[in-house]
């Protein structure tokens, strides 16, 4: 019986048969010859481009904003809602007596109602308002 080696080197030294020339033919035959990829990308970038800067150009301007109604002396506030919108940690900072304070970001919109001066519809106007509010903790 021969030794471990003796078999890896035979086994080394083992190759495949090359595949008969009427199989390479069929193989050939079955398979599409491979077409290089053409670069779409270099076709399409330019125009959407030139689509990006006509809507640019032809996008109607944006709403002016409209002057605040509180300015207005004629009318008087008669209500108001508050909608809470977001709450945000903002972190644990330490306050002026060396205590930990966590911070938390509020977000407002305030509808504030107002009388017509007409006795007709009240005129409502919304406000964004943002606070900060801080927080003691009691960590011992």
């Amino acid at each position: 019986m021969n030794s471990d080696e003796d078999l890896e080197a035979l086994l080394g030294r083992l190759a495949p048969a090359p595949p008969s020339a009427d199989l390479m033919a069929r193989l050939q035959a079955a398979c599409p010859p491979v077409r290089k990829a053409r670069p779409v990308l270099h076709l399409w970038l330019p125009l959407a481009a030139a689509a990006g800067l006509t809507l640019a150009w032809l996008w109607p301007d944006p709403p002016s904003i409209p002057e605040p109604v509180a300015e207005k002396p004629d009318l008087q506030p008669v209500g108001s809602v508050q909608h809470l919108m977001e709450v945000a940690d903002l972190g644990v900072v330490m306050g002026e007596d060396q205590r930990p304070v966590r911070l938390i970001r509020t977000r407002w919109v305030d509808e504030i109602l107002y009388a017509s001066p007409g006795g007709g519809e009240p005129v409502k106007e919304g406000r964004l308002r943002e606070e900060v509010l801080p927080v003691s903790l009691d960590l011992y």
